[in-house]
């Protein structure tokens, strides 16, 4: 593994202007590995070959067809590399896919590369001149601004001493790809051979992984064990990110598993099939991109059919950007982070690209304005660990979540996500719960108590002459989780958005406006209720006193109950507070004159009936004025 280096150049260019000769020349190996392509003399698919470095080390290098017709290969090879060669023939110039390819590599934000004028044999020093000054127009606010421009001839072997010089001098400028993380590879090529049975090749885009560990294939949905693996065709026990790779799966037949899939670390991808993009509009030659337009989308090694769905406006022109969402016919594996290369479905040329933010598989629930707060705030967390595990807290509104769940939906190990989340509770941005020790963004507790408070706002318009909701009611009309209802109602009493009394909670701005039919009806109730304190009417008894239905004073005798002017015993008595004290001034006289009291006593002391002396009592009971002791009651110790 030590004389491995985890990165990967790779070729581009128009078709015919020598890369796969470059490549031979450069390492000893043919890329070109299909029969067709040998008879044909034509680059079709990916090559792949090592290329030591004069410290020993080997790189990768990708070679990529470049006739229009096969980008979609080009395209899957251009995503995984660090570097490349962008090859322009002498006797040629500058080419349709010349200008295409290296529109692809911009928006695959490849940041390294040489520019290789090939054929210098063939063309003269005039004419290499003259496609030299034309190449520095093309590449000048390029990644390749100031790159050299080395000459060469492999049939002379011209400028390769020079080629090899720079291409060492690129690999030492080029960070190696992080091996931290979940691993992922898209897979470029799927084969079968005698005595091992399926193989998937591919350069991993970040992780490692070893012989025995299990791969998810996706979309598949299928787990692999891993029983063997290559980088660069030479058995290893581990393959890194940025290794040329390939992959002994078992247990999965060869057939099932195509470009465009990915192997990855089990329980993190979810494939999408609606992806949530920011899309830069680059192509110069289509005036204008319509909503809903065709498009071909390359993400990976995938390429999926699907229109374009402009979150923002109703077209765009050359040089717009805007949240887009890319509706698929088929699902992806992709996720947040990832870049991508729109084409049009026809003609089926490059219209731009830009980065994947998200995405569901079905449609989104969500409403656009929503949708479209999401996607600027995963567009500012873009490439920030701490940014993609405080999104993934709070992307899901008012709920609370495992440090597990956090992390796998940020693509992060499980530790890194642990230290994040404990840096976040530290600069007071998450919250844990004390009982199960989930964690919630303090922008998902905001969220949650919106949620209370406009769950109690809906109360109060709907329930005018109503103080407000028991907390039970409340939550379950919030909708929210119990452990996360009770840190957003704790919030919201300790910001003034809601206020209990009597376990009866509202908006602090509530207050209960009565008519004058209303408080007419209340105020002739309470002369019922204190008319015999201890013989008083049922409800429906009430409202045939009252000349009204039961269903027209339900309301109003609720709001006396929510104020705590009238107790509402079992069995559906009312008794007015007058009462109650009453009853229980009596209780503690005949208590302690006796030391306890019975039923009968009480039945006679209040000159009532056994109907509400049973009840009364266990009320009594209950607010801590007596206390049961067989069928006796005794003053509480």
């Amino acid at each position: 593994m030590q004389d491995i280096f985890n990165i990967v150049i790779g070729t581009a260019g128009h078709i015919d202007h020598g890369k796969s000769t470059l490549v031979r020349r450069l390492t000893g190996i043919d890329p070109d590995r299909l029969p067709e392509e040998k008879e044909r003399g034509l680059t079709i698919d990916l090559g792949f070959a090592p290329f030591t470095l004069k410290d020993g080390r080997r790189i990768g290098i990708i070679d990529v067809p470049g006739h229009e017709r096969f980008v979609r290969n080009m395209v899957a090879g251009a995503t995984s590399l660090d570097g490349v060669m962008l090859i322009v023939a002498a006797d040629d110039g500058i080419m349709p896919q010349t200008r295409e390819h290296l529109n692809i590599l911009r928006i695959l934000d490849v940041k390294r590369g040489l520019v290789v004028l090939t054929k210098v044999d063939i063309a003269g020093a005039e004419m290499a001149e003259l496609v030299e000054d034309d190449l520095r127009g093309m590449i000048r606010g390029t990644f390749l601004e100031g790159a050299p421009i080395l000459r060469v001839s492999s049939v002379t072997g011209e400028g390769y001493d020079a080629l090899v010089e720079a291409i060492n001098r690129m690999a030492a400028a080029t960070p190696p790809r992080p091996t931290e993380g979940i691993f992922r590879m898209p897979v470029q090529r799927v084969f079968s051979a005698k005595g091992f049975g399926t193989i998937a090749t591919g350069v991993p885009v970040s992780g490692r992984v070893k012989i025995g560990d299990t791969l998810e294939v996706l979309p598949l949905g299928r787990t692999s064990r891993i029983r063997g693996l290559q980088a660069y065709k030479g058995d290893v026990q581990e393959i890194r990110a940025g290794h040329s790779s390939a992959v002994n799966l078992s247990d999965i037949d060869h057939a099932d598993v195509v470009r465009g899939m990915v192997l990855a670390t089990p329980g993190y991808l979810k494939p999408f099939d609606h992806v949530n993009a920011r899309f830069r509009f680059l192509n110069p030659d289509i005036p204008r991109l319509p909503n809903l337009a065709g498009i071909r989308v390359h993400t990976g090694t995938s390429e999926g059919l699907g229109v374009l769905n402009l979150l923002e406006g109703r077209d765009l022109v050359p040089g717009d950007e805007a949240f887009v969402q890319l509706r698929l016919s088929e699902p992806v594996a992709a996720a947040p982070g990832d870049l991508f290369v729109l084409r049009l479905q026809s003609p089926t040329v490059v219209l731009g690209g830009g980065r994947i933010l998200g995405g569901t598989l079905g449609r989104p629930r969500l409403n656009r304005a929503r949708l479209l707060e999401e996607l600027r705030i995963a567009h500012a967390a873009a490439g920030d660990p701490r940014g993609a595990i405080e999104l993934a807290l709070r992307r899901h509104g008012p709920r609370a979540h495992s440090v597990e769940s956090a992390a796998r939906e940020a693509l992060l190990p499980l530790a890194q996500g642990y230290s994040l989340v404990s840096n976040l509770k530290q600069q007071g941005k998450v919250l844990e719960l004390p009982e199960s020790k989930r964690v919630m963004h303090v922008d998902a507790l905001a969220a949650a108590v919106e949620t209370v408070a406009r769950t109690l706002e809906a109360f109060h318009a709907k329930n005018p002459v109503a103080m407000g909701l028991e907390r039970i009611p409340l939550r379950t009309a919030a909708g929210l989780d119990p452990e996360v209802f009770d840190a957003a109602l704790a919030s919201a009493r300790n910001s003034g958005r809601a206020i209990e009394e009597r376990g009866i909670w509202r908006r602090a701005s509530h207050a209960v406006a009565l008519d004058a039919n209303q408080e007419k009806l209340v105020e002739a109730a309470r002369r019922l209720l204190l008319a015999d304190l201890f013989n008083t009417p049922r409800l429906d008894e009430m409202a045939e006193k009252l000349g009204k239905t039961p269903q027209q004073i339900d309301k109003l005798i609720r709001l006396m109950i929510q104020t705590g002017e009238i107790v509402k015993l079992r069995d559906d008595l009312l008794l007015h507070r007058d009462a109650i004290a009453a009853a229980a001034e009596a209780v503690r006289t005949v208590c302690a004159e006796r030391g306890e009291v019975s039923p009968a006593d009480v039945r006679d002391v209040l000159k009532t009936s056994r109907k509400y002396t049973i009840p009364l009592l266990e009320h009594l009971d209950t607010i801590g004025v007596t206390r049961r002791v067989g069928d006796k009651r005794v003053l509480p110790t």
